[in-house]
Parts: C-alpha cells; sequence; structure tokens
C-alpha cells in the first residue's frame, strides 16, 4: 500500500507573485492539479493527501473543493514539514513524497519509481536527476550533490527516523523542471506547447 503525499506549504517566494505557487495557472489548470491527476492515474498508489500550512490557504480551499485529503503542516519548510507529519500522523507504511510543483510529473513515472522502489531491499528511494539534463534545457537547479539534483520525488517508510535508501537516478526533464521561478514557467509552457503540436 502506497501513499502519496504532495508537500504544498512551501511559500513560493522565489516566484514574486500573488497567487499562492500550488495554484500559478498552467494552461487554464493550477499547477497542483497536474500532479494530482498524474497519481490518480496510477493503480499503484491508493491513497492522495497533501500537506499544506499557514502558506497556502487559498491551496487548503482549492483542494477542500476537489474532496482532496490535507494534512495541515507548520510551513517550516519541506524537512521539517515532512517530519512534522510522520510524527503527528497515522499514515499507511510506504509515503511517496512530491512536491506540487513536478507539473510534468506523469504516471509512467510513478510506476517505474514504485516498481524500482519495490525491487530493492532498502526502506527508502531517492530519486535524483543528472545535471546535464538541467544543462541541457537551462534550468538552475536549486542544490546539486556530485552532479545530481533532487527530484522532488522520493519514498519512505512512515518511520520518524533517518532510513537507508537507495538512490535511482532518472534521466528526465519531467523530474528536473519544478517550478520555483517565472522562467520556469515560460519554460514550462514551451515544453507542453511543443507536446501539443
Amino acid at each position: 500500500m502506497v501513499t502519496a503525499l504532495i508537500m504544498a506549504g512551501g511559500k513560493g517566494t522565489r516566484m514574486g507573485l500573488e497567487v499562492e505557487k500550488p495554484l500559478v495557472e498552467i494552461n487554464g489548470k493550477p499547477m497542483i492539479q497536474y500532479v494530482i491527476c498524474a497519481l490518480k492515474n496510477t493503480d499503484k498508489i491508493n491513497k492522495i493527501i497533501v500537506a499544506t500550512s499557514k502558506n497556502t490557504p487559498e491551496t487548503k480551499t482549492f483542494l477542500n473543493e476537489q474532496g482532496i485529503n490535507i494534512i495541515e503542516t507548520p510551513g517550516d519548510g519541506y524537512v521539517n514539514d515532512l517530519g512534522f507529519i510522520i510524527s503527528n500522523f497515522e499514515l499507511d507504511d510506504v509515503l511517496l513524497t512530491v512536491t506540487a510543483d513536478l507539473p510534468l510529473i506523469n504516471s509512467d513515472i510513478i510506476d517505474y519509481v514504485i516498481e524500482e522502489y519495490e525491487k530493492s531491499n532498502k526502506p527508502a528511494m531517492s530519486v535524483l536527476v543528472p545535471i546535464h539534463v538541467f544543462e541541457k534545457y537551462g534550468i538552475k537547479p536549486t542544490m546539486v550533490f556530485e552532479n545530481l539534483i533532487p527530484s522532488g520525488l522520493n519514498i519512505l517508510r512512515s518511520i520518524n527516523k533517518t532510513q537507508d535508501e537507495k538512490v535511482l537516478i532518472i534521466e528526465r526533464i519531467e523530474l528536473a523542471l519544478n517550478i520555483n521561478t517565472c522562467e520556469d514557467i515560460k519554460l514550462l509552457k514551451k515544453l507542453l506547447g511543443d507536446q501539443d503540436e
């Protein structure tokens, strides 16, 4: 049983926009909706929960209208909020965490990651993207570890302790393009336009 946990409680200050980051519209649809659709289109996820915070009240309202399960976090950053969730809520054994700002993610990638996790004997999995994918598209990564960048998609057990993890490297733009700036939005719209042609 895998529970998907969408992290949507960040401030999104780098965007410089009035609208909350998860609700930034891309081709007429809020960014978080792309992530929710990808998760709904796989049979490997049995439950979807979104982590919101005081930073994202409009996102919370939008999700309530959609009938999506919500967990309210303190909004103290990704790592702290994830620790808060694991400490304070009874969740299914395996958590697939994904950030709300990965609008290109799709069910095929999610299926592949879960299948690779199921084959491994580690309790956790970190999904990384090689830096050359970022360089190819002119994306500035926020953090780099030995030419690899965290994708915003991970799997862990719902226990509040450090877990031994398998590292899965995937060379896909869908995992490289998390939306942090207006330049990222321009690239996303260009890529979505290219896909529609």
